[in-house]
């Protein structure tokens, strides 16, 4: 994650992991989470250990 970029607050109703084969193991309990978006709109949770995570329309609901 870039210094620049700014975080707001999504809510997973449940939880959500990485697609096979890259990321099947990176998974972001349901809650409320620090996310980020690329220039394009692309949504990702900033996980614990500063690792991102892309979520998909359907797997979040933006709080903040």
């Amino acid at each position: 994650m870039s210094d620049e970029q700014k975080t707001f607050k999504i809510y997973l109703p449940r939880m959500v992991h990485g697609d096979w084969p890259i990321g099947h193991n990176i998974i972001a309990e349901a809650g409320i989470h620090d996310a980020v978006a690329n220039q394009h709109g692309a949504v990702a949770v900033v996980l614990p250990d500063g690792k991102l995570l892309g979520v998909k329309p359907g797997e979040f609901e933006m709080i903040q």
